[in-house]
């Protein structure tokens, strides 16, 4: 992963800027922890999210997976599965940026 974005995703993982949310990469409650990755490319290269189906948001026409622009951006080797898991099961944004510093 690149080493850069990594510590923008764990920096803002842990600010509290985000609610955490799960399923989705953002809903009108919060994020998932790739969800705050698409949010930080977004703000890099000015593409917005859009509202679609429900209080559901979606990301370059994704709602619960990476966009390839976001994977290539990142150098994100796995299209964060590993983390999908992590943070649909119920572990926090600081749990989720310990593996992320620890393994990528």
């Amino acid at each position: 992963m690149n080493p850069q974005i990594k510590q923008k995703w764990v920096s803002a993982l842990l600010s509290g800027e985000y609610q955490q949310t799960q399923n989705r990469l953002r809903t009108d409650n919060g994020f998932c922890c790739l969800g705050v990755l698409c949010d930080l490319y977004g703000k890099e290269n000015n593409v917005e999210w859009k509202l679609g189906c429900g209080n559901f948001y979606q990301f370059q026409g994704n709602y619960g997976t990476l966009p390839s622009s976001v994977v290539k951006w990142s150098s994100l080797e796995d299209r964060g599965t590993t983390l999908i898991v992590l943070n649909d099961s119920g572990k926090t944004f600081e749990e989720i940026a310990d593996v992320i510093e620890e393994q990528m």
